[in-house]
């Protein structure tokens, strides 16, 4: 479960910036609250947010926070092999001052696993990990008492501190863990008992899906991974894409060979990109053959009838996209993060799935959606409180700022989509173009054009 997540010195960002999904102290509607487990009755819950939607205008960086964060967990789970790791770090600071260039990016999460919160953290610099850290809080304690599992500063001798309670072969894996490295991945790598838990759930419970295209391909293998050879999801599958209303009324799955030109042309490339591998561990040509997905539609009679994937609309293409994660998180109550949620998707649609993830009856696990959106419409209706509704906005310097409704006075029963659109609460388009500036414009066009 995410509780919250933090950056600065990252593209857009240049101050720290924080999205919160723990559930403010306002008296807004409670139904869909997620709640930290406890098995003390003197423990305090955390009441958590399943759904935070992000608005803004066009790039004020509301993709930027969702990138950020998935820069984050891929540092986590691929640091200890990235083949650039011998000679720095991935670095993306804020490029409009002089200073940024020259100031570490700092990123870091709180989330809970079992009954332990968790917050983790790291600080990179281009050419080293300039610091990491690692605490826990036992969520059984009535008193939240915060304990160092383990902190990392490369300016400090030595350069590391292992608490009591990290169990493991802490000093060992520290020697092992180059400068430009995270310490977390590293001691998954080396099976350590307690870190290599973290690393799992950012492995199997985060899902991130940005707002570029897929090939209908990809989708395919996308969508056999997640349904091919699991009866129950396929036909929560399609019970969702009919209740879409998309013309589809089932799905079928097989394999197909690849053919043998293609096989020599991924065998080369395989070639080519194995000499730049560090551990060359590295195959395309390991299948035989690729997913084949074909979707059913009714037509004339109430028969069904197939059609390829490369033949659906590109609304289509888009929900097949997010179906898969969206159907896995509910099922494993993991996190899952789009990017531009209205992207080719009816209104009607972007809103059933965030009423599917704010619905304990639909959500018994526990999943957490978290996504931008331009869909004011979702503002209208009453799914969603007010620490669930995010804005952000870029400043003169180019700089982005994030905020919540809950910080601006308005009233639960207000009219959210309303003030949002009328430009109360920020976050939406200046246009600095006056009628008379256009009317200049247009006069000027008419008079090139010269007589006819």
């Amino acid at each position: 479960m995410l509780l919250r997540f933090g950056v600065s010195n990252h593209r857009s960002i240049r101050d720290y910036q924080e999205l919160i999904l723990t559930a403010s102290s306002l008296k807004d509607r409670g139904e869909g609250l997620l709640t930290t487990s406890a098995n003390s009755e003197s423990a305090k819950h955390l009441n958590v947010l399943p759904v935070i939607a992000i608005y803004g205008s066009n790039a004020a960086g509301k993709s930027t926070i969702l990138k950020a964060f998935n820069f984050y967990v891929a540092a986590i789970l691929r640091s200890h092999s990235r083949s650039a790791s011998r000679v720095g770090t991935p670095y993306h600071p804020f490029a409009l001052d002089n200073d940024s260039k020259h100031l570490p990016s700092t990123y870091d999460s709180d989330f809970v696993i079992d009954d332990t919160r968790y917050h983790y953290g790291f600080s990179l610099d281009g050419e080293k990990v300039v610091a990491e850290w690692l605490y826990s809080f036992n969520l059984n304690s009535s008193r939240q008492v915060r304990s160092i599992l383990f902190h990392r500063d490369s300016a400090q001798n030595p350069e590391y501190y292992f608490g009591k309670g990290l169990k493991g072969e802490n000093k060992q894996i520290s020697k092992l863990t180059r400068p430009s490295v995270l310490f977390l991945s590293s001691a998954a790598q080396n099976s350590h008992p307690l870190i290599s838990q973290i690393y799992e759930y950012f492995l199997e419970k985060i899902s991130l899906r940005l707002s570029s295209p897929e090939t209908p391909e990809a989708i395919a293998s996308q969508i056999y991974a997640y349904f091919g050879e699991d009866s129950d999801r396929r036909e929560r599958a399609v019970t969702f894409l009919k209740a879409a209303d998309i013309g589809i009324s089932g799905i079928d799955f097989s394999r197909i060979p690849i053919e043998e030109r293609t096989r020599v042309l991924l065998g080369e490339f395989e070639k080519v990109l194995s000499k730049h591998l560090a551990d060359n561990k590295f195959s395309l040509t390991g299948e035989k053959d690729q997913a084949n997905v074909e979707f059913y539609h009714t037509g004339f009679g109430g028969s069904k009838y197939p059609v390829k994937l490369a033949d659906e609309s590109s609304g289509t293409l888009s929900l097949l996209q997010l179906l898969g994660p969206m159907l896995n998180s509910l099922a494993i109550g993991g996190v899952l993060l789009i990017d531009e949620l209205n992207m080719t998707l009816h209104p009607l649609v972007s809103l059933e799935l965030v009423r599917v993830f704010s619905s304990k009856e639909t959500n018994p696990n526990g999943a957490q959606l978290v996504f931008s959106t331009h869909d004011s419409s979702i503002l209208g209706t009453d799914l969603l409180r007010r620490d669930q509704v995010w804005f952000v906005e870029k400043s003169d310097d180019g700089s982005s700022s994030f905020y919540s409704l809950a910080e601006i006075k308005i009233r639960s029963g207000d009219n959210f989509e309303k003030g949002y659109m009328q430009g109360r609460f920020g976050a939406v388009p200046l246009f600095k173009l006056y009628r008379e500036d256009l009317i200049k414009v247009s006069d000027l066009n008419v008079a090139s054009e010269g007589p006819r």
